[in-house]
């Protein structure tokens, strides 16, 4: 179990909040939200080889990494190493997945525990902090895509949707949103915003939707088509269609387009604006938590994929 630091005086608030602004993820919100969360953190101490995290157990805590590493170890193998101004428990916490992860200390850890529960209200109130963890979440599936080898760890590209030669009306969108891209929690309200805002969409074979290093302001959900993808730095090679997202993880990271785009099979396929679904998401939390947690249960699939770390 987490011990209070031996030998040493406590951080108070206000250190807290001073470290806290450190903290890459934390460093351009309003000081108010930092003070907001150096209230609600206590300091843990880990010595070396203590389990933060352990798998099949709750997590309970978040914790910021003020010194000292851990490594995550998933399914028996090492998937990540993080030290100092890392956040530590939070993708296994927003997944709810029963399995998680290990979480062992590899030297004497200080960190700054935050509830789950306590974070999730500062999220509510907070809009800012949550879109600035759905972009560091985004990001670390982008990061664990591009060590994923040729494929990124795709797989085949599914077969296309039944549906009507017609447009799709309100109720089919929001039946086609709910079952495509986890808001299934959502209110219904919610999901009725969203089917009112997306653009059905119709591109021939030989479109380029976007070139590496295109700015991200869109994404798409294919009912029927291919397309091709290619990235460099590393070279990557994969195809997307029905089932999948194209240009989700940029988009919502907000970085520059990975991966030249270009359909290569008819494309029919709903189109997502960032920004609209962003203000929709502020708007609508429970959808805004649906969302981030299956981009943590992704990050954990994509650990299984994934190869281990050197020792």
């Amino acid at each position: 179990m987490p011990e209070t630091v031996p030998n040493s005086p406590q951080m108070d608030r206000f250190q807290r909040f001073l470290f806290l602004r450190t903290m890459p993820g934390l460093a351009d919100v309003p000081p108010e939200i930092s003070q907001v969360i150096a209230a609600n953190t206590r300091e843990r101490f880990f010595p070396k080889g203590e389990y933060l995290y352990r798998s099949g157990v709750p997590a309970l805590e978040i914790q910021y990494v003020v010194s000292g590493e851990c490594e995550i170890i998933r399914n028996g193998r090492t998937v990540r190493r993080l030290g100092a101004r890392s956040v530590v428990g939070g993708v296994s916490a927003l997944a709810g997945e029963d399995l998680g992860y290990d979480c062992v200390a590899l030297e004497d850890m200080v960190t700054l525990a935050i509830a789950v529960e306590d974070s999730q209200e500062i999220f509510e109130d907070h809009f800012v902090l949550l879109k600035r963890v759905l972009r560091g979440t985004s990001r670390e599936v982008l990061e664990s895509r591009r060590k994923l080898g040729p494929s990124a760890g795709f797989g085949p590209v599914s077969e296309p949707f039944v549906f009507p030669d017609r447009p799709f009306d309100l109720v089919e969108r929001m039946a086609f949103l709910r079952k495509t891209f986890s808001f299934g929690e959502s209110e219904i309200d919610a999901i009725a915003d969203l089917a009112r805002d997306v653009q059905e969409v119709h591109l021939p074979k030989g479109e380029v939707l976007w070139n590496v290093g295109d700015r991200s302001t869109y994404f798409l959900l294919p009912l029927r088509g291919v397309v091709d993808c290619r990235a460099t730095d590393p070279d990557q090679h994969f195809q997307l269609g029905p089932s999948d997202s194209v240009g989700a993880i940029d988009a919502m990271a907000d970085e520059r387009r990975w991966f030249r785009a270009e359909v290569v099979e008819d494309l029919v396929a709903f189109r997502i604006d960032q920004e609209f679904l962003l203000e929709l998401l502020e708007d609508h939390f429970t959808m805004a938590m649906s969302l981030l947690k299956s981009i943590a249960a992704g990050i954990l699939h994509l650990y299984d994929q994934g190869h281990s770390l050197p020792p």
